[in-house]
């Protein structure tokens, strides 16, 4: 098969681990275009303003204080980025979405916790003397 009728396989999840590929198909941080960093750098704002500064009252499970959370985060745009607009959701691709998610949740998920965000606010309170 010649190099122009040859159509290349995207790989999937961590494919790139143990199939034959080029650093050019993995799909990194640097790949992502302006406006997925721009929510990407929404969550982390979000988390340093809404979150880190209740952490202790998430951990005490206040009532009434992760519903609010969940409105703000909505107000700001930072919910059912993976829904489709028709259904009242953003529409957003598959990489935005994972980053909304991701930015939320730090890449960690503590039951109890908005967005599973408390594991991470933990931490970045622990590095910021």
């Amino acid at each position: 098969m010649s190099a122009s009728t040859e159509k290349k396989q995207a790989l999937k999840g961590a494919e790139w681990l143990i199939k034959e590929s080029s650093p050019f198909e993995t799909f990194i941080p640097e790949d992502f275009n302006e406006e997925q960093q721009m929510v990407k750098d929404m969550c982390n704002a979000f988390l340093d303003a809404e979150i880190l500064p209740v952490i202790d009252r998430i951990d005490k499970l206040e009532p009434g204080l992760m519903p609010s959370l969940i409105r703000k985060a909505g107000e700001q745009g930072l919910l059912g980025a993976a829904v489709p607009e028709e259904y009242g959701g953003l529409g957003k691709d598959f990489i935005t979405a994972t980053l909304v998610n991701e930015g939320l949740g730090g890449g960690f998920d503590s039951p109890g916790t908005p967005f599973g965000n408390a594991d991470v606010a933990r931490l970045r309170k622990a590095a910021v003397p």
